[in-house]
């Protein structure tokens, strides 16, 4: 399944022997679906079908519509000449017996039958809208699976900057404990003399910072991170809050492992892998 980004757009014009039709459609990243919608009043009813049609493509994101409408007057302004004739022949009677009175054309125009137009025009008009929404929802799936796979490329690439940050790490797990046991031990040796040491507390001591300095486990957490993650931007689809949860494993670790190092290798290698891990958060967060 194709990784699709949050971000994407769709734009449509369409004219019509009926009506003039603009669509105007964009999305950013958000946690859940949001839907606002402008329409015109004529239009005000389709408003609960246009959504639905939105949750049966999108399911995250903030997506902004603007639909606009204007009919072309040379159809939808069609007379009823038999109408105005009866009505023209009922005026002239008036005018007859009141000869004050006065009608224009505008209030002529806004009598019952005089404009006649076709029948089914609102069913017209509710298809035409339905059907190129539609059309503007595949553009708008297509931008964002579009730059979903930009998205995937650039993943790919930081994961690979961060395996390669890591794995000089593997070299230094096994001499690392024994490293901060001989660090430890120098510095009570040259105290000995004049202090008097407790051999059992020293030797407990010595074990505890020994296994703090151990970084062999977040080092295989990472490592296990880095293959889901790759697993999971492989097999695509709707990923995105599931990628999030794995930045955030990510930065648990990098946190550890920075905290437990005790080399000046070691911390510049957490931190570097922590500016690494924000920059794919921050990408993970425009992926549906």
């Amino acid at each position: 399944m194709q990784l699709k980004s949050m971000t994407g757009s769709a734009n449509m014009v369409i004219n019509t022997d009926i009506m003039s039709l603009n669509l105007d459609i964009s999305s950013v990243n958000g946690r859940f679906l949001e839907l606002y919608l402008k329409l015109p009043d004529e239009l005000r009813h389709l408003e609960s079908k246009l959504k639905a049609l939105c949750h049966d493509r999108l399911t995250r994101g903030k997506i902004d519509i603007f639909i606009s409408m204007s009919l072309n007057a040379s159809q939808s302004l069609q007379l009823d000449k038999d109408e105005l004739q009866a009505l023209t022949k009922a005026l002239n009677e008036i005018k007859e017996l009141l000869p004050q009175s006065s009608v224009n054309a505008f209030e002529i125009l806004n009598y019952p039958g005089v404009i006649k137009q076709p029948l089914n025009i609102k069913e017209i008009i509710d298809n035409e809208v339905i059907s190129n929404f539609m059309k503007a929802l595949d553009t708008l799936v297509i931008t964002r699976e579009n730059e979903g796979e930009r998205l995937k490329a650039l993943l790919f690439t930081l994961l690979d900057k961060f395996e390669k940050l890591l794995s000089p790490i593997s070299e230094h797990l096994d001499s690392l404990v024994i490293l901060e046991r001989e660090r430890i031990l120098s510095k009570i040796s040259k105290y000995k003399t004049e202090i008097e040491f407790d051999d059992n507390r020293v030797a407990q001591e010595i074990a505890l910072n020994a296994q703090h300095a151990d970084i062999r486990e977040e080092y295989d957490r990472l490592t296990s991170h880095i293959k889901e993650v790759r697993e999971i931007l492989t097999k695509g689809g709707i990923c995105g809050k599931r990628l999030d949860f794995m930045m955030q494993e990510f930065n648990r670790e990098c946190n550890t492992l920075a905290s437990k190092a005790t080399n000046l290798d070691i911390t510049k290698l957490a931190v570097e892998l922590k500016v690494l891990t924000e920059q794919m958060r921050e990408q993970v967060q425009n992926i549906e």
